[in-house]
């Protein structure tokens, strides 16, 4: 009786579920999956959690919210792209249970190229339409001289940008819970700020590799012959090319950006993403379900992205989770070397930087926090992309 059930349960089981029953047996995941979901709130809420301007407060018996007003486009970007994150999540969640398998993936591409130019289109008229805010009132000094009562201020009252010359190079104390850097900024509230900036590398950069991967890989997998050759050829090219110091190259020659590290970065590091979906679209062009959709007449845009790619996309998604964790590498390493984000935007490489001062004096609160930002985040990623690979792999689904 228990082994017909277990069987009954197996057949009824998608291949996504049993990829998430693996994934989520190895404590080891859900570890570092919690960890960056975290980070990933961290990120978003920023300056919710670390900022010196309060929630509320009393000037002259008016009530003002200045962390409101002072939110700027690169602020509602970020909560755009968490809502749309989280609509995705919801509406795969949704597609697992009420739609036909069969349509499954095609219903979803759909849905993330809608999300993606909601996004994309999102961004650009918040970036247009959305003015600069410059608040540079010392809401605390306010406080002090009792021109203003009653504020409530976020869990780091400290802002990112906020310099005191009084206050540089201070140890961990009460105050200042890790410290303080050599221009007087809060560390804590620079690292919180800094996840912002890495998350953001790490995730849009691979955004443009995996696109750029993706296409170049269908395009060389589908048709082969000469086109295969000649994009192996480019291919070979760009891996025979040192990447990092290509992209500390370009990255001297244009303004110190983070859109422009993004894009470099996104469009040096396209070559797994390529190799991988070539090689899956060597095997799926020959079986039958590819054949009928040509002998179908189905327009070739339907037959690579539609048909194949939701059949070859398992390798090119493991492949993102360590792009991830390279890109946000990469971008800490610019920033230590100095081609990264230009002050007073944080960035945790540019934190690590500023471990040794001027006069030689070796400052380890500035190395020991920044640092293990780092590590433990590319960690996570990297644990993360081999227990996805683990998961996936079919040797191991008998094991669910």
């Amino acid at each position: 009786m228990n082994n017909s059930a277990n069987i009954k349960n197996d057949w009824g089981t998608s291949y996504g579920q049993l990829v998430w029953q693996q994934f989520t047996k190895n404590l080891a995941n859900m570890i570092c999956m919690w960890f960056l979901i975290v980070l990933f709130c961290i990120a978003v809420l920023a300056p919710f959690i670390a900022n010196d301007k309060p929630f509320a407060i009393s000037v002259d018996g008016k009530i003002q919210f200045p962390v409101f007003k002072t939110l700027t486009a690169n602020d509602y970007s970020v909560f755009l792209a968490a809502i749309i994150a989280f609509t995705l999540v919801m509406l795969v969640r949704r597609n697992s249970r009420k739609i036909d398998p069969f349509l499954r993936a095609g219903v979803l591409s759909k849905q993330i190229f809608i999300c993606g130019t909601i996004l994309i289109v999102g961004i650009a008229a918040l970036q247009v339409f959305i003015p600069r805010k410059l608040d540079a009132t010392d809401y605390r000094a306010m406080l002090a001289s009792g021109k203003a009562t009653n504020a409530i201020f976020p869990v780091v009252p400290y802002g990112y940008a906020r310099t005191d010359i009084k206050l540089t190079q201070l140890p961990p104390s009460k105050e200042h819970w890790l410290g303080t850097d050599d221009v007087g900024s809060d560390v804590l509230c620079r690292l919180i700020h800094g996840t912002r900036v890495s998350l953001s590398v790490g995730f849009v950069a691979v955004g443009i590799s995996s696109v750029i991967g993706i296409i170049f890989g269908a395009v060389m997998g589908y048709f082969g012959g000469k086109i295969d050759f000649l994009g192996m050829r480019l291919l070979e090219i760009m891996m025979c090319v040192p990447t990092f110091f290509l992209i500390i190259t370009i990255v001297a020659f244009f303004p110190r950006s983070l859109i422009n590290i993004m894009i470099i970065i996104g469009l040096t590091s396209w070559t797994g993403d390529a190799r991988f979906v070539r090689a899956e679209f060597f095997k799926l062009r020959n079986q039958d379900f590819v054949q009928a959709a040509i002998s179908l007449g189905l327009p070739l845009r339907s037959i690579l992205f539609r048909h194949m790619l939701p059949n070859g996309i398992a390798p090119v998604l493991v492949n993102m989770t360590f792009g991830i964790a390279g890109a946000i590498f990469i971008e800490s390493a610019l920033s230590f070397l100095g081609f990264g984000v230009a002050p007073p935007t944080p960035s945790w490489g540019q934190m690590l930087s500023t471990g040794v001062s001027t006069s030689g004096q070796f400052l380890w609160w500035l190395t020991l926090f920044p640092g293990l930002a780092i590590f433990f985040t590319v960690t996570a990623y990297n644990l993360l992309g081999e227990g996805l690979r683990d998961a996936i792999d079919p040797k191991l689904r008998k094991a669910v």
